[in-house]
């Protein structure tokens, strides 16, 4: 019953221009000095103190669109633009097929931002402008200055990055630790890694505490944070560019990150098997469970497909979409 109500009010918010903007307001003077309290004291932690970083964050509603406050990534393209104005909606995860989210067809969703031109397709039915900006990612900046991270490189050595699937979500998958710390010591050992790097979501350490496991098997663990920190996408970006080698157990929006910063990508030790997938998406299972030459050859070009590479706007391009919402 609860859940009901909750989605009808969010219905509601998402319906009435005049009352998310009364929902934003109450919330954005409420929290917003605890807000940037929190911020800035999160972005003076190492990446690695992710018992910290995994904590709730106040929610203080910057941009008027919800889900555009998640993850950093409207912080990141107004910072890359140079702006401060941000009125667009982003899709957040990777779709392989024409899936519409309710929130996509709101009345309050002006507009959307996502991956690749065959996502924009597959948002046709919206009717409403939607424009492809390629793997956010490349609009992050690292949260640590070049020197700093020859540093933490010459410090860790040869090191593997590991991205648990998420399991506290809508659609996330359960895996069994202990199995999946069995393949990485081995895969560790097999391909002479100095440290393994695991990134946690912010929910699976914050609700589990699954990041304690990995540290008892001798692994560094870090996360990009609660969804409310806006150095979300900054974070991950510093996380990956540490990396030497990146593996997961199952696809998803970091699999193109990866790629895109030149960090070969690999699935080890699935959560599914690919009886269990969905079949839209066997093609990105096949490619990142091998690393032949012949796979990496498929995975540039699934990700080119599905991540957008082609799509990576300028800044100049960037600007002129955030300023002319049109």
């Amino acid at each position: 019953m609860k859940t009901l109500f909750r989605s009808f009010l969010v219905s509601m918010l998402k319906e009435s221009f005049f009352l998310l903007s009364f929902y934003n307001t109450y919330y954005y003077v409420k929290n917003k000095k605890k807000f940037w309290k929190e911020i800035n004291r999160r972005k003076a932690m190492s990446i690695f103190e992710y018992k910290e970083l995994v904590k709730p964050i106040p929610f203080c509603p910057i941009e008027t669109i919800k889900d555009s406050n998640f993850y950093g990534q409207a912080y990141a393209l107004k910072q890359y633009a140079g702006v401060d104005k941000f009125d667009w909606s982003i899709e957040h995860g990777l779709y392989v097929d024409d899936y519409v989210p309710m929130a996509a067809r709101c009345k309050t969703t002006k507009r959307i931002m996502t991956f690749s031109d065959i996502r924009v397709k597959g948002l046709e039915s919206v009717h409403k402008p939607v424009v492809s900006i390629g793997p956010y990612i490349h609009y992050a900046e690292c949260m640590v200055d070049h020197e700093e991270m020859e540093l933490l490189k010459r410090e860790l050595g040869r090191t593997l990055l590991f991205f648990p699937t998420h399991t506290c979500c809508e659609g996330g998958l359960e895996y069994k630790v202990h199995s999946m710390i069995d393949e990485l010591l081995k895969f560790k050992k097999q391909h002479g890694f100095d440290t393994v790097i695991v990134n946690m979501y912010y929910l699976d350490e914050y609700k589990k505490g699954v990041g304690d496991l990995y540290a008892k098997a001798g692994f560094k663990v870090t996360t990009a944070g609660h969804q409310l920190d806006i150095n979300f996408l900054n974070r991950l970006k510093t996380i990956i560019s540490l990396a030497d080698y990146t593996c997961s157990n199952s696809i998803g929006t970091h699999t193109g990150y990866c790629i895109y910063l030149n960090k070969p990508h690999l699935i080890i030790n699935p959560a599914q098997t690919l009886d269990e997938v969905e079949p839209l998406w066997h093609d990105l299972w096949k490619a990142f469970e091998s690393n032949s030459p012949q796979a990496q050859i498929k995975q540039q070009i699934l990700s080119h497909k599905y991540w957008g590479f082609d799509c990576v706007k300028s800044k100049e391009e960037m600007r002129s979409l955030l300023l002319n919402n049109k």
